[in-house]
């Protein structure tokens, strides 16, 4: 027997039981408001911390002017702001279950009805609707754990539809199964760091371009879009624009593990308690549960992934869904490379022109850590879209 096995479990590591399992099931179909979000406001400030975050200069975003002249007549909020609605509030998470049993982002499909402009409030709801025991080879016993989020604006119109799913395992099992163990921390020359600039520096925004339906051919590649060398950085400048559901402090963080005490692991060596959060810049706290070195958030790659589908958009386009996988870990050090192709084009009931896509991330191990697919509402040449909502779930034949 290994020292692994008559290792003590953590006492602040929770275990999936059948009570706890049972109580989440009992919440599905219930409507629960998100009272406390990072992001209420769309303005100038919200914008543009957003844009920041995921590393977007699209114009439409953040320059003021290009956006008058646009079909808005305003700055549009990117499509990552939602994230900053709901999954980096202080409450999403409450009434989750599962106490301490560790969560992986596991895929988002986002259904895009209309836009957040500046001067527009935001608010959402969670709906629980799956709680499903799956195995893999990371967690031993695991959950696939979903909720419906919707997304309204102030006069209460149906914004955006999310489907969150995580995984939920046991952090001791994802310990012992040593899935990545032998992953090697990515090292670079200064000859490849710059080559990297360069294909980051090539992103192509489509901005005032109108990209008409009629000229988009089956097969078409879309404009890559890179990010990385990852660095904890990139985790900082995700929360601060995104929000964060776990970092508190003073009375907050007080109140936070008073209510809720496996939020909380203690350090080892200080035994100050620390949020479980920490897995995103920590190695020891990754460690914990198997993994070779600290790893983004899944949601932060839904918001290169929407980064990705609206470059390719532009202005006039209008992305209606976003369907990331979340797939493998993307550690520090990691370079992501996202590529996609159009799949099909098609007309909806309503007359609008659409163009599936589909997309992969590829690290510099040849792993593929975010396939997905899109769906894009486009012009017609010489036209523009209709007035929204745009439903293309409801509007294909």
């Amino acid at each position: 027997m290994s020292q692994s096995d008559t290792e003590p479990v953590h006492a602040e590591y929770g275990r999936i039981t059948q009570t706890e399992i049972d109580r989440i099931r009992a919440r599905f179909g219930k409507v629960y408001p998100i009272e406390f979000p990072f992001v209420r406001h769309v303005n100038r400030d919200s914008i543009e911390h957003v844009a920041r975050a995921i590393g977007d200069a699209n114009p439409l975003w953040l320059d003021p002017q290009h956006a008058a002249r646009s079909r808005y007549g305003r700055l549009v909020a990117p499509p990552a702001l939602l994230y900053a609605a709901a999954w980096g509030s202080w409450d999403l998470r409450r009434g989750q279950g599962l106490p301490g049993v560790h969560g992986l982002h596991s895929s988002d499909r986002w259904l895009y009805h209309r836009p957040l402009l500046d001067g527009d409030v935001v608010h959402a709801t969670k709906t629980p609707v799956r709680l499903d025991e799956m195995t893999g080879k990371w967690t031993g016993r695991a959950m696939l754990q979903a909720d419906e989020i919707r997304f309204y604006n102030q006069r209460d119109e149906l914004v955006a539809l999310q489907v969150f799913s995580a995984i939920r395992g046991e952090r001791e099992a994802g310990k012992k199964a040593g899935k990545y163990a032998n992953v090697k921390k990515a090292v670079y020359t200064d000859q490849e760091i710059e080559r990297i600039d360069r294909e980051i520096a090539a992103e192509e925004v489509r901005g005032a371009t109108p990209r008409w339906w009629d000229d988009v051919q089956v097969g078409e590649p879309m404009q890559p879009l890179v990010r990385g060398p990852l660095t904890v950085s990139d985790m900082i400048a995700w929360m601060m624009g995104i929000g964060s559901p776990h970092i508190r402090s003073g009375q907050h963080w007080l109140a936070y593990r008073r209510r809720s005490p496996k939020v909380a692991v203690k350090d080892p060596v200080t035994r100050i308690p620390q949020a479980v959060e920490r897995v995103h810049w920590d190695p020891y706290m990754a460690a914990e549960i198997g993994m070779p070195d600290a790893y983004d958030y899944g949601s932060q790659r839904g918001g290169w992934a929407t980064h990705f589908l609206t470059n390719w958009a532009g202005d006039d386009g209008w992305v209606a869904e976003c369907f990331p996988f979340y797939r493998g870990m993307n550690f520090i050090g990691d370079v992501t490379r996202i590529r996609g192709e159009v799949v099909a084009k098609w007309t909806g009931r309503s007359g609008i022109g659409y163009v599936d896509v589909r997309f992969e991330s590829i690290n510099q191990r040849g792993e593929n850590i975010m396939p997905g697919t899109g769906t894009i509402a486009l012009p017609h040449r010489g036209a523009r879209l209709p007035d929204f909502p745009i439903d293309c779930v409801a509007d294909r034949p």
